[in-house]
């Protein structure tokens, strides 16, 4: 409702602009709404210098773990593929940027959070400008400029939001990303999104945790495959099985964002017990592949490579597999390019995918022995 009001008091006020400043008075917001929107604008200008300063700090870092991993990955690169290592090179800084994120979010949380509660002292008819300039020397005039840029920045999160809607229902590929974010959200019970519909999750676990139940009580070993959030609903699935069940179910996940972004986003539920009971529920027949040009998913237990030894003890050390991406930085000779470099994208197609799937039904062949 603010959004709306707000794009309705920016369209009036762009008819009205060769009016005199005090006729337009009667088309400005209430003060409730003037401090939300310069709350808003606080929030969003400390977002986007924090980004900034995070991203700067950070980039020397990141660039350097990155060529150090590329260089692993590549030993005997050919000169003519310096352009491709480089470009490899970004892509997982890029998407080593993904961690960086918590901090980003806590500023924002907060400052919003904050910006809203000033909303009350418009009750009080206290002015933003008036109060600023008094309590903290900031000129009312600087204050106003703030909140005019915010009511623009409102609005145009509005008509952002509508042509969101419009690119996403015309473009496959910019549909992809909202599905993400709309998963994200709609995961959860209706009480976290309770103007979107109603959380699927609830009707999607407990569906699929009968029919895995009546696969495996009929003596049928069942592999589940998941890739990015589709992990997550997998996991949650599991920790609803019984245990007659789950010794019959196998886990293979890829892409998955259960360390990445569910532990640091919800860590009251998704936590590194959360995660190693869902390894014991299915006896630690779980394969997780991942990719270091993954900008959502990533390792879940252990980084290792393949052939040295994992980060953690026990089985949890066996769960994860880090896949070489790209598979070469020179064309193959049927080709003329090099191959894509994959990040998130899934991967059925690749033989270490058929591989891991061939490892994990082998292993559920041997359980259903005993």
């Amino acid at each position: 409702m603010a959004f709306s009001a707000e794009l309705v008091y920016r369209v009036a006020d762009f008819l009205d602009r060769n009016e005199p400043t005090a006729d337009r008075v009667q088309l400005s917001p209430p003060l409730i709404y003037k401090w939300a929107i310069f709350g808003f604008f606080l929030a969003v200008l400390a977002m986007l210098l924090a980004a900034a300063l995070v991203t700067v700090v950070t980039r020397r870092g990141r660039l350097r773990t990155a060529a150090a991993s590329v260089a692993r990955d590549f030993p005997d690169a050919p000169p003519e593929a310096a352009a491709r290592l480089r470009q490899v090179t970004r892509t997982i800084a890029r998407a080593r940027f993904t961690e960086r994120l918590e901090p980003l979010a806590a500023v924002y949380a907060c400052l919003a959070a904050l910006g809203m509660a000033t909303s009350v002292l418009g009750l009080l008819d206290i002015h933003p400008g008036d109060a600023v300039q008094r309590y903290l020397g900031v000129p009312a005039d600087m204050v106003n400029f703030g909140i005019g840029i915010g009511s623009y920045v409102v609005a145009g999160v509005l008509l952002v939001l509508v042509l969101g809607g419009i690119f996403a229902y015309r473009t496959a590929e910019f549909r992809r990303y909202i599905g993400v974010v709309w998963d994200l959200g709609t995961f959860w019970p209706r009480a976290a999104h309770p103007f979107a519909p109603p959380c699927y999750a609830e009707r999607a676990v407990p569906e699929l945790s009968r029919r895995i139940t009546y696969l495996a009580e009929s003596g049928v070993g069942v592999l589940l495959a998941g890739h990015s959030h589709g992990s997550v609903l997998l996991a949650a699935t599991v920790l609803q099985l019984p245990s007659h069940v789950s010794d019959r179910v196998a886990l293979l996940t890829y892409g998955s964002p259960l360390r990445r972004l569910y532990t640091r986003l919800f860590p009251a539920y998704v936590n590194a017990d959360a995660l190693r009971e869902v390894g014991d529920r299915v006896g630690w027949r779980w394969v997780n592949l991942w990719r270091d040009t993954d900008q959502i998913g990533s390792w879940i237990f252990s980084p290792h490579r393949p052939g040295e030894p994992p980060a953690v003890p026990g089985p949890a050390g066996t769960v994860d597999r880090r896949l070489r991406d790209p598979w070469d930085v020179v064309p193959p000779p049927s080709d003329s390019v090099p191959p894509p470099i994959l990040g998130h994208w899934p991967g059925e197609s690749d033989e270490r995918f058929a591989e891991a799937v061939r490892e994990l039904a082998e292993r559920l062949r041997r359980q259903a022995y005993r």
